[in-house]
Order: C-alpha cells, then structure tokens, then sequence
C-alpha cells in the first residue's frame, strides 16, 4: 500500500531505534501531539507496517521485509506477552537448550505472575503460565537485538523438570546433569523452592548422585508424613528417612 510522507517519517524513525517492538506510549514520545501518534499507528496497523501483539503492543514489519512478510523474534514476543508481569521464558525451549533433553518444542512458554491463557502469535504458540512470586528466581537475563530477555539459569531449569516431566525422567536429567552445574547453586535453590515434594525428590536424587552430604545438609523438608517417589498408583515400597520418601520402584 502507498505511504504518505509522514507514515515515511514515522518508519525511518522506527527503523532508526532498531527495536522489533514497540508499545503506544513508546511511539507517542516521538511526537508532541499524541492524537497524531495514533491517528499514523492507526494507519500503519492498516497498512501492516504494525502488527497487533496485544493490547497498544505492536511487532513493527521493516522497510527491508520483502513483501511485508516479517516474523519477529519468539523470545521477544513472549516478553510483550507477559507485559508488567514478573516473568520468564522457561520449560521445554529451555531444556533443550541445555541440553536437558533432543525434543524441540513447537510451543513458547511464559512463566509470570500476572497472566495464565495460550495464545497464539504470527504462526507461533505461547503458553502463558501464572505462578506465585516466590518462584520467580534463580534467572538470567540475556541480550536479544538491544532488548533483555529473562530466561530460566540452568540450575533453575532443572527444578522444573520435576513440573513438567514425570519424576523418572526429570530424575534421570538430574544424575545426568549433576556433575555439569554448578552444584553449590543449585541445592541453593533447591532449598528455596516453596514446593516440599519437589525438594524430597530432587534431595533423593542428589544423594544418589553422590553430592556431599554438608550440601545435601542445606535443603531442608517437612517433617509430615511420607510421599511416594513416583506419580504413580502403586504406593508401596520401601522407606527413606532421610526424604521422607515411600519408593515405590
């Protein structure tokens, strides 16, 4: 479609910041009067040099894509996705990413503390995954064309294939994975995570590891009761005291 000569202007000026993403309020600082900014965003989103991310949340298509055909990057989008919320990208991507696992996923995931729906964006899947605060940590942030994108750290990924796998596999990743981490870290986290079963398990698994006991000393679990090993019918089996755990092999 033809553009005028101030929906040039605005284009240079997009193309000059070097973002993929833009937000209202961001192209508004570009111009004294805001009806101006959104009468130009309005005609860009009709002539699909803007395309809607979500609410005044846009991927900005470039002069260079050829036939107005622009993708933008995932990681990107999902950070747009989670908006305000505290969040970060994690699960399945991750794992793969190091090496926890060969599957790629065909899906994005978004775990914040604001936002629990999938969506999804320009061909790709998000999953948008609400969980309280206090399991936001353990991250790192990394550099995506200008912009900081947080990521699970390695160390955190592991714990949470105890939530996305079941317990055989996400125990196998970890005595995988045992000696490639910075272990001191991890049990660090470990002890942090708010989920007690979770630790039982991951403790189990380390001490199966060989990981010093002065280490193993620092995660710390409930004293009620005993929970199966497994996800699994059968609840029998024989007892660990130190975990607290019924292993029902």
């Amino acid at each position: 479609m033809t553009l005028s000569e101030k929906e040039i202007e605005l284009i240079n000026r997009l193309e000059y910041e070097d973002r993929e993403i833009y937000t209202r309020e961001m192209i508004r600082k570009f111009y004294p009067d805001i009806k101006r900014a959104d009468y130009l965003i309005k005609k860009l989103l009709e002539k699909r040099r803007l395309k809607t991310i979500t609410n005044n949340t846009y991927l900005f298509i470039p002069m260079k894509a050829p036939k107005g055909r622009w993708q933008g990057n995932e990681y990107l989008i999902a950070k747009a996705l989670a908006g305000q919320a505290k969040y970060y990208i994690g699960y399945y991507p991750v794992f793969n990413s190091y090496g926890f696992t060969d599957q790629v996923s065909q899906k994005i995931y978004v775990i914040n503390d604001k936002y629990s729906k999938s969506k999804t964006v320009f061909g790709v899947s998000y999953k948008l995954i609400k969980v309280k605060r206090d399991r936001l940590y353990g991250l790192e942030a990394r550099k995506i064309k200008k912009e900081e994108v947080v990521f699970s750290s390695k160390e955190r990924s592991l714990i949470d294939t105890f939530v996305a796998y079941d317990v055989k596999r996400a125990g196998q990743i970890l005595v995988e994975q045992a000696d490639k981490i910075d272990i001191k870290k991890f049990t660090e986290y470990v002890e942090r995570y708010p989920v007690d079963s979770v630790k039982r398990r991951i403790g189990y698994f380390l001490e199966k590891s060989d990981v010093s006991a002065q280490l193993l000393m620092k995660i710390k679990i409930s004293d009620k009761g005993y929970i199966p090993l497994y996800r699994r019918p059968e609840k029998k089996g024989r007892i660990n005291n130190r975990w607290k755990l019924i292993i029902n092999e």
